[in-house]
């Protein structure tokens, strides 16, 4: 029941990810730009899940069968991808990505 429970508590987590991704991207494409802040609270947002994931499915990784567990490692990679891309800051998602290996470390 409990490891229902998290894999339900993650998959909501993965959709809200999803969802305020999808709502970063309209207002970027609205306004042109996006502040730094707003770019790093989303990024921020991405690794904290990007390890929650990772942590839970060492926890719980004799409790997922393999598509689950394909699909969690996708999902990681996505978070990770998303969250180095809005490393830069002052650009999103630039064709360079100026990655601060002292704050990608403590993640």
């Amino acid at each position: 029941m409990v490891v229902d429970r998290l894999r339900t508590d993650l998959l909501n987590k993965l959709i809200n990810a999803r969802i305020d991704l999808a709502a970063y991207l309209q207002l970027r494409k609205a306004k042109g730009y996006m502040s730094v802040s707003e770019s790093d609270s989303l990024r921020d947002n991405f690794f904290e899940l990007n390890r929650e994931l990772h942590d839970q499915s060492l926890r719980q990784g004799l409790h997922l069968d393999q598509e689950e567990w394909n699909a969690l490692r996708r999902a990681e990679g996505a978070l990770a991808a998303a969250a180095v891309c809005l490393m830069s800051g002052h650009h999103d998602c630039p064709t360079f990505i100026a990655v601060n290996a002292d704050k990608l470390e403590t993640v």
